[in-house]
């Protein structure tokens, strides 16, 4: 009596590969909990509707929070160098831009909207927009701390021309800080594209077919991922 073969079960393995080191990661997390509540007590101190909430007993307390939060919005670049300096300069290396980047950028609606990931150029370690994201995070920090510090200790001491510069400047680097962190925000919670991007800054790793995928230049090398991209190319005019 033959018996009818059983289906077995497949079991697929991921490969990780690491990203961040651990420190990056509570850097990151450190960052993230000091941005939050500076741009709410910002708000409510930018914000003519929000005026009220500025006065009397509840502005010290706003006041308050937003400068504590200052202390460790401004330590925690500088303790990440002081702890891993090479890392902060590989990172900073990693944000400059490349040939490549033109191209993502002509893609990126494609890209982000429609999933067309085979048509993008391969990317580093990082690609254009979290490129474009680490370039902001680093200037906005550089103003806010050079703005900020004016604003908490020269005023009467500086010119009020001066004092209401770095007002005006402090307040369009909020902007551009907010407007940047809600992008990444989205793009890491919810975007399916970028589910590995809050897998590699909660666990310090990626999956090696999502970095082959997405990152080729780092996961393949660049000339490697070059040659693939061209042929890639040539396949689709074909």
């Amino acid at each position: 009596m033959n018996r009818q073969a059983q289906p077995t079960a497949q079991t697929f393995q991921i490969r990780w590969i690491p990203k961040y080191v651990f420190v990056e990661r509570l850097l990151h997390w450190v960052h993230t909990a000091s941005f939050i509540p500076l741009a709410l007590t910002g708000l409510v101190l930018y914000l003519p509707a929000l005026q009220a909430l500025a006065q009397g007993e509840a502005g010290a307390w706003m006041r308050m929070v937003h400068r504590l939060a200052a202390i460790l919005f401004i330590a925690e670049p500088l303790i990440y160098g002081i702890l891993q300096p090479y890392r902060l300069w590989l990172h900073i290396k990693e944000f400059s831009f490349e040939e490549y980047d033109l191209g993502w950028l002509k893609n990126a609606f494609g890209y982000y909207v429609l999933g067309k990931h085979d048509v993008m150029p391969p990317q580093g370690r990082f690609n254009t927009g979290e490129k474009m994201n680490g370039m902001v995070m680093i200037i906005t920090w550089a103003l806010f701390v050079a703005t900020g510090l004016v604003m908490w200790f020269g005023k009467g001491l500086v010119p009020a021309s001066l004092f209401g510069l770095m007002v005006i400047v402090h307040d369009l680097a909020m902007i551009a800080a907010v407007a940047m962190f809600l992008v990444h925000l989205y793009l890491a919670v919810a975007h399916p594209l970028m589910w590995a991007a809050l897998v590699s800054m909660r666990f310090g790793v990626t999956s090696a077919a999502y970095a082959a995928e997405h990152h080729g230049r780092w996961y393949y090398g660049p000339k490697r991922a070059k040659e693939m991209y061209e042929e890639q190319k040539r396949k689709a005019r074909a």
